[in-house]
């Protein structure tokens, strides 16, 4: 069965991959579900928890070679793509797009 993405024409599925679905506004210290196709650090910020939406490769997971983005600085201004389904901040200010 389709979901996600696969269920949208081309056109609705850019949209969507570029967070014309609208964004998420995070500063707190809750867990955060959801689709998101991009993180966008506002200050200096530390996650708790970053989890994307495939672990297949492990990526903000310790268990694909060791290594996690969680307790890790990440300055502000930087953006995290990829598709994201939790977000927790430890500290800092993100904006999270939905898509």
């Amino acid at each position: 069965m389709a979901s996600g993405l696969h269920k949208r024409t081309v056109q609705e599925a850019l949209n969507a991959s570029m967070g014309q679905a609208g964004a998420k506004f995070i500063s707190d210290n809750e867990e955060h579900t959801g689709s998101f196709v991009a993180i966008q650090c506002i200050e200096d910020t530390v996650f708790a928890t970053l989890t994307p939406s495939d672990t297949t490769y492990g990526y903000g997971v310790g268990s694909y070679n060791g290594n996690t983005m969680a307790s890790e600085t990440i300055p502000a201004g930087t953006v995290i793509y990829g598709r994201w389904t939790t977000v927790d901040l430890t500290s800092g200010l993100v904006i999270a797009y939905v898509g």
